[in-house]
């Protein structure tokens, strides 16, 4: 069982009235707060994400900062962190992405609507590298136009040269141009995950979003602003420290490196996308020994108690006992079916912009053939008439 984090904290206990002090653990599955007692009535509470109904900061009685997490008939409060902003982004990004794209996966793979939608997805994908390819091609006619209409005039020099010798009076040539972009529009696979990012692994923490292209590596804050933006091959190095966690490094000779540092529930999402993007370049350490925690095995926590004497403990058992049998997680398939829709509009856009530029395009080619076909013709009639 993968553990993202843990702070000392305290938990307000309902039986006693008081604050018991312990350690506050995040899990991939849930949090839980041991009480530091080693005595058989210990407080141990297990909460998991899925029965999540309310995440909020408050303020005790005492005007202390508090992290409070409400469920069905109870409200559990957790307060005395060093840092309660970071814990509470934390926890807030786990609790929306409800973990690992691997149990998106198997909810995905019992839904018709996700095969439909990556299905359309992968159609879409071909679709703009064929209208792309076909952006060349148009470019590479009006190139080629423009080198006729260069011969013509060079043409047109000629006779009216000829003309002038005979006839003493000489016109200026017009020239037709198309103007051909030097690179086409590009059509950019963006893809976009929920995260929360420091510049260095022990600053605080923000949420926001990483978005990733063909070209460049932006990270959004929560209100979309850019931050951080590094080009694809300006990054040296992706250190992975666990399945989500990762380190983002840029060094350049005679600068500073610069570090991004990642805690995604989708990372091995993310890092899928970057091995395609520069693969050679991601490094996975060793994991750190307490990454798992035997004491929070899954079945353990089906069957364990919700907190020695907790108001409402037997109906919150049978309420998760109820929700872990559900295999179906509404609210990871609708993540995942709007990232994915997300995806395609990203790239429904592009080639949008691709055909506009190449409808542009055609028309342009289209006169500046009418043009040389006049040219053409004026010129022979030209030519007959010094013969």
């Amino acid at each position: 069982m993968g553990k993202i984090g843990e702070w000392k904290a305290s938990y307000f206990s309902n039986d006693t009235k008081a604050w018991k002090y312990g350690l506050f653990i995040i899990y991939t599955p849930a949090i839980r707060f041991v009480e530091d007692n080693e005595s058989t009535n210990r407080v141990d509470i297990r909460i998991f994400f899925e029965d999540f109904f309310e995440l909020k900061k408050e303020t005790t009685s005492l005007f202390f900062g508090a992290i409070t997490v409400r469920v069905r008939g109870d409200k559990y409060w957790f307060s005395s962190f060093a840092d309660r902003g970071n814990v509470f982004t934390t926890i807030e990004h786990f609790w929306k992405e409800r973990l690992f794209a691997s149990s998106e996966g198997k909810a995905a793979k019992k839904n018709e609507c996700f095969q439909v939608l990556h299905d359309a997805q992968e159609t879409l994908t071909l679709a703009g590298r064929t209208v792309q390819k076909q952006g060349q091609q148009i470019n590479a006619a009006c190139a080629n136009m423009n080198k006729i209409h260069n011969d013509l005039a060079v043409a047109d020099t000629f006779i009216h040269n000829l003309d002038a010798w005979f006839i003493k009076w000489k016109i200026t040539a017009p020239q037709a141009q198309i103007k051909v972009p030097e690179q086409s529009i590009i059509i950019i696979e963006k893809s976009e995950f929920p995260i929360v990012y420091a510049k260095i692994q022990r600053a605080k923490h923000f949420p926001g979003s990483l978005v990733l292209s063909t070209e460049k590596l932006d990270i959004l804050t929560s209100r979309n602003d850019l931050d951080i933006s590094f080009s694809v091959r300006e990054v040296t190095e992706v250190n992975v420290h666990t399945p989500w966690e990762a380190t983002i490094a840029k060094s350049q000779i005679g600068q500073a490196a610069q570090t991004v540092h990642l805690i995604a529930a989708r990372l091995m999402n993310i890092l899928q996308k970057l091995a395609v993007l520069m693969p050679g370049k991601i490094n996975y350490d060793e994991p750190p020994c307490d990454i798992g925690d035997d004491e929070m095995d899954y079945g353990e926590m089906e069957n364990s108690d919700h907190g020695a004497g907790a108001s409402g403990s037997e109906q919150f058992e049978a309420m998760n006992s109820k929700g872990r049998k559900t295999e179906t997680m509404s609210d990871a398939a609708a993540a995942e079916m709007g990232q994915v829709l997300q995806d395609m509009r990203s790239m429904a856009l592009g080639i949008q912009r691709e055909q506009d530029r190449q409808l542009h395009q055609l028309d342009q080619l289209s006169s500046s053939v009418n043009k040389a076909r006049e040219i053409m013709k004026s010129d022979d009639r030209k030519i007959k008439s010094l013969q």
